[in-house]
């Protein structure tokens, strides 16, 4: 098992004791801690801070010191323990990607279950950075009672290149031309025919399960065919009313699993009502492949945002 991956379970190991002292004893305090912000897109910009004015009270980039010591207080939110159990992961050279189930009830007595996709940068053994995917959507239903934040925009730019480095590095570009084109047949080439791809639900947990059957309760959340999924992306795209693109920003493989860190731009019309609404989006998709085809993808993204834009949940 190489460096990364080891330091990236611990850690989530120690996220699931909800100890403290464990917890510090896997990350580096001189680091930092992001997770999206929901309505408000300009407090979560990578590599922004945004402090006192951040619209919810975990969420937005953190230093790692201030981070972890709210989570002194985990007990007090979560009295019978807040699970974080790692159902997958793998690594590159310096990172690891770990996909985590969480589960807890809250001292109201609301049930937490949130899904997530964690992207740590490990260094000398420690987490450096992380940035936490999760279900916004879900996280706001339960906590209503925190302050949420005003609808924002910020000014979006395509600040990386990725490259493609190996034949995963150019599956997962390709991936992400495939829906920015919004081309069904473009990725049903690079995808077999019984893929799946999952989306997490917001308020709807029951057809969120990662084993849940594909099904055609929904087109656009829970776990459905692939081929199936991307059908619906011109119909999506055609919303837009100056194209909408898709930013692969971070790459990470293993030479099978792939995980894509992206942020999206675009402004969407709705067609019920006319309202102009702009649509960036931050992404971690994990794909699965078998014989350089993609067989699994997991989409991880600010439901809440995603929600508001297209009038779901």
């Amino acid at each position: 098992m190489s460096q990364a991956l080891l330091a990236g379970q611990q850690f989530i190991d120690a996220l699931d004791s909800n100890d403290y002292s464990e917890i510090i004893g896997t990350v580096d305090l001189g680091g930092t801690w992001w997770v999206d912000t929901g309505l408000d897109r300009a407090a979560g910009v990578h590599g922004f801070d945004p402090g006192d004015t951040r619209p919810w009270p975990l969420h937005g980039q953190m230093n790692m010191q201030e981070k972890t010591s709210l989570l002194k207080n985990i007990r007090l939110r979560f009295p019978d323990r807040c699970r974080q159990i790692r159902w997958n992961s793998f690594a590159g050279s310096h990172q690891a990607i770990v996909e985590v189930k969480g589960d807890g009830t809250t001292s109201e007595g609301k049930r937490y279950q949130n899904r997530y996709a964690f992207v740590l940068d490990v260094e000398n053994g420690l987490v450096k950075h992380v940035r936490e995917y999760l279900d916004t959507k879900h996280a706001a239903d339960i906590f209503a009672n925190v302050k949420m934040g005003s609808p924002s925009t910020y000014d979006w730019k395509v600040l990386d290149t990725v490259t493609s480095g190996t034949s995963l590095d150019a599956l997962a570009i390709e991936f992400c031309q495939a829906i920015t084109e919004a081309d069904p047949d473009r990725m049903k080439s690079i995808a077999a025919s019984d893929a799946t791809w999952w989306a997490d639900t917001g308020t709807k947990r029951e057809i969120g399960d990662f084993d849940r059957a594909p099904t055609d309760d929904s087109k656009l959340i829970g776990n459905v065919n692939l081929w199936r999924r991307v059908e619906q992306l011109p119909g999506l795209t055609k919303t837009f009313n100056s194209g909408w693109i898709l930013h692969p920003t971070r790459i990470v493989s293993d030479g099978q699993s792939i995980s894509i860190e992206a942020s999206s731009n675009g402004q969407r019309i709705d067609p019920k009502t006319s309202e102009l609404k702009t649509y960036q989006n931050r992404y971690c998709f994990i794909i699965e492949t078998q014989e350089k085809k993609i067989t699994k993808v997991r989409e991880y993204c600010d439901t809440q945002h995603a929600f508001d834009v297209f009038r779901m949940g």
